[in-house]
Order: C-alpha cells, then sequence, then structure tokens
C-alpha cells in the first residue's frame, strides 16, 4: 500500500482532490470525520473539552455544539491549541489504524489531512500533495458553505501558508479553476504516484 497524505487549506479543495483518488480506487482516511467521531456525545474527549470550556458549548440534546465552539476557538488561538492537544492524538491514533488494516494491500490509502504538515503527519505518508489555491478562490468558497469572510481569515490564519506547504510537497494542483482542472491535475498525480515518479520540490517535509 503506497500512503499518500493530500493536504491544503480550508476550501483550497483538498477533500475534493482526495474524494477523485477514491474514484480511481484509493482507500481513504478522512481526518475531520475521525475528529467529529472522537468528539461524539459522551465520548472521553467531549466529557475534557466541556471540563475545559464550559457546558455553554453543549446543545440541549448533551452533543458538543461544535459550529459555536469553532468560533471560540479560531477566534482565541490559545483555546485553539488547548482543543487540538486533546483531539490530535485520538485522530493519528485512528490514522494509525487505518495504515495498519491496509498495509499488506495493493493501492493508494490518502490520508485527507488538514494540519498534516502542522501535526507532523506528513511523516506516515510515502508521497505528500498540497492543493493550493489563492485567497480569494478560498473567501469565495467559504461563502458558498456559509462561512463569513471574518471566520474563513481566522482559520487560515491558523494554518501554514500555502507556500510553505507547497515547498515540503512531492506533488502541488493548483485548484483555481473548473472542477475538469482539477480532475485533470489528480488524475496525473494519482498515475504520477503509481509510477513511482515524484513530481516537485521534496525538501525534507516528511
Amino acid at each position: 500500500m503506497i500512503i499518500v497524505g493530500v493536504t491544503g487549506n480550508f476550501s483550497s479543495g483538498k477533500s475534493q482532490t482526495a474524494l477523485i483518488f477514491k474514484r480511481y480506487g484509493a482507500k481513504i482516511f478522512d481526518a475531520d470525520k475521525a475528529a467529529k467521531q472522537v468528539v461524539r456525545k459522551g465520548t472521553p474527549v467531549t466529557r475534557a473539552i466541556i471540563k475545559l470550556f464550559g457546558r455553554d458549548f453543549l446543545k440541549k440534546n448533551k452533543e458538543l455544539d461544535r459550529k459555536k465552539l469553532a468560533d471560540h476557538v479560531f477566534s482565541h488561538p490559545k483555546d485553539l491549541r488547548k482543543l487540538n492537544i486533546l483531539i490530535h492524538p485520538e485522530v493519528i491514533v485512528e490514522c494509525f489504524k487505518r495504515i495498519e488494516r491496509f498495509r499488506d494491500r495493493k493501492g493508494l490509502l490518502v490520508l485527507d489531512v488538514p494540519l498534516l504538515f502542522e501535526s507532523h503527519m506528513g511523516r506516515l505518508a510515502d508521497y505528500t500533495v498540497v492543493v493550493s489555491a489563492t485567497k480569494a478562490t478560498i473567501l469565495k468558497r467559504a461563502k458558498r458553505k456559509g462561512v463569513s469572510a471574518a471566520l474563513a481569515r481566522k482559520i487560515l490564519s491558523t494554518q501554514w501558508p500555502l507556500k510553505r506547504k507547497e515547498r515540503l510537497a512531492d506533488f502541488v494542483i493548483h485548484n483555481d479553476g473548473s472542477i475538469r482542472d482539477l480532475e485533470r491535475q489528480a488524475r496525473e498525480v494519482y498515475q504520477g504516484i503509481l509510477a513511482n515518479r515524484k513530481g516537485g520540490n521534496t525538501e525534507d517535509g516528511h
């Protein structure tokens, strides 16, 4: 199994790229989905979050109000770091489980991880792919998702600049055009990985 880390920044198109890889047969580990599972109602992490941040972040049904928590932590960097300390280890454990499950199979296992380099999870991958876009494109996509420009900028401020990530990546996909253009680039990267070719800058990012 070839392990491929796919990352980018908020609304740059990394998850869409991972889904394209899935259509070609890749298995996917989605870090965002794993994080949502970690903070399900009643989990140890959720209880720790409520103890740390208070019961104001619970909904009436006792589930974590993730939107309210996100609005808070992206405005309070120290609290964001505390939250990440609680969630990230659990996500990494789930990632290891997925890697072990597919280790002896053929094909690609894609790690769809927003903070691939920031959390050093890039070291788990044989290849890394950064999906990049301009800030103007990202803000337009965020608006379509119902995320305000102010919140989108706060989220982006917590992530490494895309140029920095590009320097660490084996492959870079520029996603400012059409879905057809994204699919073309993703196909080329997928084929390049299967052919054991590295395409681009290869600083010691993993």
